[in-house]
């Protein structure tokens, strides 16, 4: 089973909805859902050895689900950067490298929002 069918079958019965990017051996990851059921979800996380420096970078209350769509949106740059996604990322970030662990809170959480809108264009 692939981690995108993992999550999907485990976020959706918890009604847990996100997106997650990943490339260069970096990740950045929005999870949606009840505060129980993703604080738990968390703690599956960073108690997988797979995963190491976890880091929360922002928690806070939302009026509407950002990627209700999707019970977890996988997205790897390598295999879709193009000068629209670079142009995106630098905007958000102030670089063409992808690394998250130079973005601040409202940059990532900007950045994943944008890449959203963009992964909902392909599949129009």
């Amino acid at each position: 089973m692939t981690i995108m069918q993992k999550a999907a079958e485990h976020n959706s019965t918890r009604a847990i909805t996100g997106i997650l990017c990943y490339g260069s051996g970096q990740f950045l990851q929005a999870l949606e859902g009840d505060r129980h059921a993703v604080n738990a979800l968390y703690r599956q996380i960073i108690k997988d050895p797979r995963h190491s420096e976890c880091q929360v970078l922002s928690v806070e209350e939302i009026p509407a689900r950002d990627f209700a769509e999707w019970s977890m949106k996988i997205v790897d740059w390598n295999d879709s950067v193009t000068a629209d996604r670079e142009s995106m990322l630098l905007k958000h970030a102030g670089s063409r490298h992808f690394d998250p662990s130079h973005m601040s809170a409202s940059q990532a959480g900007a950045f994943l929002s944008d890449l959203a809108a963009m992964e909902r264009l392909l599949t129009e």
